[in-house]
């Protein structure tokens, strides 16, 4: 289906069974972080997922693409972001499944309750942690200005079922945070995959699978290593 481009906005290739995305000069763009978090969900057949802080969509996109759940909801606080994912969702004809609200994680369960999973790529850093964006937009994307770690982990917890998963990707050195963060919303990690950018480098992020109510065991997987 063709779709109107606002300025500043192009159409990518996914690189996957055709997929296509809308993408703004003006607004943040997608890195591999959210295609690595994709890849990395499974068990989704047929059940009703949730991205926070969606984005231009890429993630919700290949979900519903290669998982096959049953819907999508995705939540986005920037209407900007959010009326570009609705065009690339139309665009992919993935309407039927993904549906898109603009809306603050924070309230998920305003929007929805009981899923079966739960997806984040969230801003990395703390507030006055690094250097900030100068436009807002984009260091909302960035830093943890409209939402922190903690927002995230616990509105998960709350919008999941019991048994649900919980899928995040974050850096490596805030694992720890990540894990008791769980432990104190009653979600047990399950399952971290550390990623490294180079082979002679040290992770430098995570993924990381947690189930609300799950048993204390937890997988740790050889590092993935990313190609160049």
């Amino acid at each position: 289906m063709d779709v109107k481009l606002h300025p500043n906005e192009q159409i990518e290739d996914l690189q996957c069974d055709g997929l296509r995305i809308i993408q703004s000069a003006a607004e943040y763009r997608f890195t591999t972080d959210a295609v690595l978090l994709a890849n990395f969900c499974n068990d989704m057949k047929g059940k009703l997922c949730v991205e926070f802080g969606a984005g231009s969509g890429v993630i919700s996109i290949l979900v519903a693409h290669k998982k096959g759940p049953k819907r999508v909801v995705a939540l986005e606080i920037q209407p900007q972001l959010a009326d570009m994912m609705e065009r690339s969702v139309l665009m992919n004809g993935l309407q039927d499944v993904i549906e898109v609200h603009v809306a603050d994680l924070k309230d998920a369960c305003s929007v929805v309750r009981n899923a079966d999973v739960v997806v984040c790529n969230p801003p990395y850093r703390r507030v006055g942690s690094g250097e900030r964006q100068l436009r807002h937009n984009i260091a909302l994307c960035r830093h943890e200005i409209a939402a922190t770690l903690a927002d995230v982990v616990h509105s998960a917890a709350q919008t999941l079922n019991n048994r649900g998963s919980f899928y995040l990707v974050h850096q490596a050195d805030r694992l720890c945070e990540i894990v008791c963060l769980c432990r104190d919303n009653g979600l047990a990690v399950k399952e971290i995959l550390p990623v490294c950018p180079a082979p002679d480098k040290p992770p430098n992020l995570v993924l990381v699978r947690a189930v609300k109510g799950g048993a204390w065991d937890c997988k740790l997987r050889f590092p993935y290593l990313i190609e160049n």
